[in-house]
């Protein structure tokens, strides 16, 4: 499929520059209105996996973030669960710009407190 879709992308613009030395209309047309919906459709679904990308990579540091946290709290570590959330919380800044390096920040909170993969994976399964 994505070699039909490869081929297209270069084929379709390359028919349609064609086509402008042509007398034919309708398929200039036609080839101008196929190449540009194709442009369309690769830019949404680009953007669509994009995020879903960025939903799986934000879920992920979520749930280690939450695991290390039950993993301290479990253990009576509150004072330290405490003091590395408000340095998480200094440190994260938000944007529409970028990701504000938010699974670095979690991987930081995570290494301060201490807590292993594998601790973070136990808790993760039910």
């Amino acid at each position: 499929m994505i070699y039909v879709v490869a081929i297209l992308v270069v084929i379709l613009p390359v028919a349609w520059l064609g086509s402008e030395f042509q007398d034919r209309r309708g398929v200039r047309i036609v080839l101008g209105v196929l190449s540009l919906s194709l442009s369309f459709v690769i830019a949404i679904s680009v953007g669509s996996l994009q995020t879903l990308n960025y939903n799986a990579w934000y879920g992920g540091a979520s749930s280690d973030l939450i695991s290390a946290t039950l993993v301290q709290l479990d253990a009576g570590e509150v004072e330290k669960v405490r003091s590395e959330l408000k340095v998480l919380q200094e440190k994260y800044r938000p944007t529409y710009e970028n990701r504000a390096d938010y699974d670095d920040l979690v991987r930081q909170y995570v290494n301060a407190l201490g807590v292993s993969e594998e601790s973070l994976r136990q808790k993760s399964d039910p």
